[in-house]
């Protein structure tokens, strides 16, 4: 990479006149001399060193993205956000990428090893003198481990930390939950049946909570043997879709998109029409959502707008303009599409 001693060399001035007159600086040198300094660098391609300036600064405008693995549907459109949020802003980021579900699947929460391995991220970060950290959960929970000594401002992207130290973005579940199901019984659904993900898992505890809410506010009964929990993937759902469809529920609310597609599965070995027969709700907008014909009515995560939210509240952290130290909670959008039909008595 060109250097300013370079361009200073070729053009017979010195380091300081070039520098200069490349920063904008009015009668560094002549109009001729400024003219032939500036053709120069642009025809090397010169590019300022802009880590070396920030931190002469002692300022790096650079960000530090701490992902738990960045190959889980979530993490690449929250990465995005916070970056495109960043370049608006003038700042860069720094990615780390934990690698966890990789490395050990799902038994990595709170254990020695992801602490340890959360511990060395961080240093990593600092040490590259980053200005914050923004660190975005696998899956939405609550992070029981917090790191020590930490002294630059520390954001959390789809989880939350179990202390009000440091500010969470995650979205609301259960707002989401209920307003599906206050769409199914506004179509005349009351016995609608339920796919969870694992008992133990925030999502299923929030969107259960919502369900239950719809459902109780239209004086409708739960019932707990059409209440069925899955582990997120698909043949879960087509096990489950299998008992729903025997106690014959005229609605299914897959709690993710992936098990509803083991509903189609299901629902077409039996000759049933998905959004005729049966009408299906999922969760999370996949792409494969309208891969299915009827397309899958489901719920959008405001992925992006998580990413460009906790890059706001970092910068503002940083600026120490606005302070935060709670859980924001955005809002999901509501996709309504062929598989859901009114009630077929």
């Amino acid at each position: 990479m060109v250097t300013i001693k370079e361009i200073a060399r070729i053009t017979g001035v010195s380091t300081a006149t070039v520098s200069n007159v490349l920063n904008g600086k009015s009668g560094a040198a002549g109009k001729e001399k400024t003219r032939e300094i500036i053709d120069i660098a642009n025809s090397m391609q010169y590019m300022p060193n802009t880590l070396a300036k920030n931190l002469q600064k002692k300022k790096t405008n650079t960000i530090g993205i701490i992902t738990e693995d960045l190959t889980v549907f979530n993490a690449p459109e929250i990465v995005d956000g916070i970056d495109a949020y960043c370049e608006e802003n003038s700042f860069e980021i720094i990615l780390g990428n934990m690698r966890l579900y990789k490395r050990y699947n799902n038994d990595f929460t709170d254990t020695p090893k992801h602490h340890e391995l959360t511990d060395m991220m961080i240093r990593s970060m600092i040490a590259k003198q980053v200005e914050g950290i923004i660190y975005v959960g696998y899956h939405c929970r609550e992070i029981n481990y917090l790191p020590s000594q930490v002294q630059i401002p520390l954001v959390y992207a789809y989880c939350y930390p179990g202390k009000d130290i440091y500010p969470s973005v995650i979205f609301d579940d259960e707002k989401a939950a209920k307003d599906v199901t206050e769409l199914l019984i506004a179509k005349g659904h009351k016995n609608i049946g339920v796919i969870c993900g694992p008992a133990a898992s925030y999502h299923t505890k929030a969107r259960l909570k919502g369900f239950n809410s719809a459902m109780t506010k239209h004086g409708i009964k739960i019932k707990n043997d059409i209440i069925m929990y899955g582990d997120w993937d698909r043949i879960s759902g087509y096990r489950m879709a299998a008992r729903l469809l025997d106690k014959k529920v005229s609605a299914i609310f897959s709690f993710n998109d992936m098990m509803a597609c083991g509903v189609y599965e299901q629902a077409a070995e039996r000759g049933l029409q998905i959004g005729k027969d049966i009408s299906l709700f999922g969760f999370d907008n996949r792409s494969i959502s309208q891969g299915y014909v009827p397309a899958l009515s489901t719920v959008q995560p405001p992925l992006n707008e998580i990413g460009r939210r906790c890059a706001e509240i970092i910068l503002n952290n940083i600026n120490q303009s606005k302070k935060y130290s709670k859980i924001i909670y955005l809002p999901c959008t509501i996709l309504e599409r062929r598989s859901v039909d009114v009630v077929n008595d």
